[in-house]
């Protein structure tokens, strides 16, 4: 064989090693891996967060009758979100019924007081009794008048007397009876005009302008401006959380920030049909477009360790996780101490910086070569 020819076998055959060698190594399986870090571990107890009102009042008729909206709700339902001072005129319904009564009852009450002015039947036959009874006393004393005839005008005086006071007792009787039904007809006429009993916003029309409502029906709901956060937790979870613990947030609303707060309150009994119990959170810094019904995640805080080894907490299988040393996969049990849904602390059986299978684990079986391709995490969180 030529020499040339022995060359270029030769490079053929390198050529082909190396071929050979790169199918191999991209039939290799590629495992996303992660280091294990230090920083701080935190214990905390997972729920959601809803941003509820602080308070929130149903306004219901007071009267039947057809209503009429006012002026904040021209709009009808296209009101909803608009803000309502505490007293503030929302609707009318009107009463004619009670209206008319109204009507005649303040005509009677009027024209029982210009009666009143007038002089009582009793009076005038009073003043001449009386006028009778003094001649008759002077003209007593010289002797000249009968003890009978003086008792007698005596005794008219003091009929006419106790006459004219039941008159006037029976005059008073009647003004307050009719003042008394002119208040009550006016109460019933202020039912009648639909007023916010809250300073807030309006979350809910349900009355339709011209509609015919009943006493009783809701009519539309104003909520405070003011908002608490509203978080749930399991069952398993609660008797961690205690008021004062600190809470980190995220809304949904605001991808970016994370907030922190601090428990208010646990409320005592769990939902019916959640099962799950109702944490109060107040936020240290809100933002200043907080609206109602939004929603979210929180961890409250109910432990911390700090320069801690943290591992992936998704790369835990139970006890157990999966690393790469020299392109090989290991399996390695460990023991975790405090945990969340992104980081565990690890306190025995990893060390700083090795690598560990973050993904697909179930594919990986421990002595077989893999690829690493790092894959980048988020920072571990800081204790609030």
């Amino acid at each position: 064989m030529k020499l040339p020819e022995t060359k270029t076998l030769l490079w053929l055959g390198g050529a082909l090693l190396v071929l050979l060698f790169a199918v191999a190594w991209f039939l290799i399986p590629t495992a996303e891996v992660a280091s294990v870090r230090r920083g701080t571990a935190i214990s905390a107890v997972y729920g959601t967060v809803r941003i509820e009102p602080t308070f929130v009042l149903p306004i219901r008729a007071q009267n039947s009758g057809f209503i009429t909206l006012g002026e904040p709700l021209a709009a009808g339902r296209g009101a909803i979100g608009k803000h309502v001072a505490a007293g503030e005129l929302l609707a009318t319904i009107a009463d004619e019924a009670t209206a008319r009564q109204l009507k005649q009852a303040r005509a009677d009450l009027d024209a029982a007081r210009q009666r009143a002015q007038l002089t009582l039947p009793s009076e005038e036959p009073l003043k001449a009794a009386e006028d009778n009874l003094r001649r008759l006393e002077q003209v007593a004393a010289s002797g000249n008048v009968p003890t009978v005839e003086y008792e007698k005008a005596k005794t008219e005086a003091n009929r006419l007397r106790s006459a004219l006071e039941t008159e006037r007792i029976e005059r008073d009787r009647n003004l307050q009876a009719l003042d008394d039904t002119v208040k009550k007809l006016e109460a019933q006429m202020q039912n009648s005009e639909v007023r916010s009993r809250l300073d807030g916003l309006l979350t809910d029309v349900r009355a339709i302008d011209g509609q015919l409502v009943a006493e009783g029906n809701e009519l539309f709901t104003v909520a405070s401006a003011k908002n608490y956060v509203r978080g749930e937790v399991n069952e398993e979870d609660v008797g961690e959380v205690k008021p004062g613990m600190k809470a980190t947030v995220q809304l949904y609303a605001y991808r970016t920030r994370t907030f922190t707060a601090h428990v208010t309150a646990v409320q005592p009994a769990a939902d019916p049909t959640t099962q799950r119990y109702a944490i109060a959170l107040e936020l240290e810094n809100p933002p200043d477009n907080l609206m109602a019904g939004m929603t979210g995640e929180m961890n409250i805080i109910t432990g911390v360790h700090e320069n801690a080894l943290l591992v992936p907490t998704r790369a835990l299988l139970v006890d157990q996780v999966l690393l790469v040393r020299r392109g090989i996969v290991q399996k390695r049990t460990v023991k975790i101490g405090y945990k969340t849904l992104d980081y565990s602390e690890v306190v025995g059986g990893l060390s700083e910086r090795e690598r560990v299978i973050v993904t697909d684990q179930d594919k990986f079986r421990p002595g077989k070569a893999v690829r690493e391709r790092r894959v980048t995490l988020p920072n571990p969180p800081k204790a609030p």
